[in-house]
């Protein structure tokens, strides 16, 4: 997928895995080299290791989560024009955004429910207070969806050239902003998170948010990121406090 929107919305999977760097330290697997996640972990590869490792301790086949995301693939191709869909995505920049997006947006909004039955079959095998990741990860394509969509794109400004060096730069912006803002440690439970932990991990989300200002797309999805991460954690409150 070699177009400009669907190197977009890939990007945002990008960016949740590089956004974990801010929000918390992937946990080390141990000697037996079987899959753990640190309770901040949002990396898509440690995240798929897991759950076929999960699968296979209750002895279901792990190929059903592979099969079941191919199912999300097809949806989504079934769901969206894709022939319209890739012409447009090469075009697609601020002065015709909001065209393009009034065009997209029903099916886009459509796309998804592409992701239930794989939810329903990751839920099969992981653990509740694991299982509330994925539903955060669900919960957070579906928010970056309506935002671009709402009002056919009149909340973001997708300007190319600025959108693209972004893209090239948000590696290094998110090692910035844990540099800066977050102190290394192990988590043992995001449930008991301390004031500072929740501090620490808001200014690193405050520092991305600024770097990708220009990039309101990124900026969105980052801020939307957060607000769905922070909901499993015991920094729930604080954020709405700070949200009046």
């Amino acid at each position: 997928m070699e177009n400009k929107l669907q190197r977009l919305l890939l990007s945002f999977l990008v960016a949740a895995a590089l956004v974990s760097a801010v929000c918390g330290k992937v946990g080390t697997p141990p000697e037996d080299g079987e899959p753990q996640l640190d309770p901040l972990e949002f990396s898509y590869l440690t995240l798929w290791k897991y759950t076929l490792a999960e699968c296979e301790k209750r002895g279901v086949n792990g190929s059903i989560i592979t099969r079941s995301w191919i199912g999300v693939r097809r949806c989504l191709r079934t769901k969206l024009d894709v022939i319209a869909f890739n012409m447009d995505s090469m075009r697609l920049d601020v002065d015709n955004q909001q065209a393009i997006l009034e065009k997209h947006c029903p099916n886009l909004r459509q796309t998804s429910g592409c992701f239930d039955p794989f939810m329903k079959n990751v839920k099969t095998c992981v653990q509740d207070d694991n299982y509330e990741i994925f539903e955060a990860m669900r919960n957070w394509i579906t928010d970056v969806l309506e935002h671009i969509c709402e009002d056919n794109g009149a909340r973001i400004k997708y300007d190319r050239v600025k959108h693209e060096k972004c893209t090239a730069e948000l590696g290094q912006y998110v090692f910035e902003c844990a540099a800066q803002n977050i102190i290394d440690k192990q988590y043992s439970n995001r449930k008991s998170l301390s004031e500072e932990d929740c501090s620490m991990i808001a200014r690193a989300k405050d520092c991305l948010v600024i770097k990708l200002k220009e990039c309101s797309v990124f900026s969105a999805a980052a801020q939307l990121f957060y607000d769905n991460f922070i909901q499993i954690t015991s920094c729930a409150a604080a954020a709405v406090d700070d949200d009046h």
